[in-house]
């Protein structure tokens, strides 16, 4: 079974937001939804990212992204994943990944599932109680 893991529901919130400003969910693909995932679950990259990012038609301009901010580590490596799984213009190294925080290692890891083509069975939407007790 398969289920596509929210961190929080503010997290699932976000992304049910961004989401439902794309014209034509169906001409989006898979890249594009597990991009929008990491987006809606880090508040900061999410700020950097969203100039670029045409919500309408889920296109993302990842031409200039990295030559127009400045970034802190963990920033950088899920900026080149949301990049890396958009369009493959971008590089992430698995010790890159290896050495996120662990909220952001989980999103890391979840959007690398959501490209791949195996169908999702739910979706988990953490509780308040239950994202507590993760940053524990």
């Amino acid at each position: 079974m398969n289920n596509i893991d929210f961190l929080s529901a503010d997290h699932y919130r976000v992304f049910k937001q961004l989401a439902r400003q794309l014209e034509d969910p169906g001409a989006a693909g898979k890249e594009y939804f597990s991009a929008l995932y990491v987006i809606a679950g880090n508040e900061r990259v999410r700020d950097i990212l969203l100039p670029y990012i045409n919500l309408e038609t889920g296109r993302i301009n990842t031409s200039t992204i990295i030559e127009d901010n400045t970034f802190e580590k963990g920033e950088i490596v899920l900026v080149k994943l949301v990049i890396h799984l958009y369009n493959h213009k971008e590089w992430v190294l698995p010790t890159e990944l290896i050495s996120l925080p662990q909220e952001d290692y989980q999103l890391a890891m979840q959007a690398i599932t959501l490209c791949r083509d195996d169908q999702f069975d739910g979706i988990v939407i953490p509780t308040a109680d239950e994202t507590e007790t993760r940053g524990k």
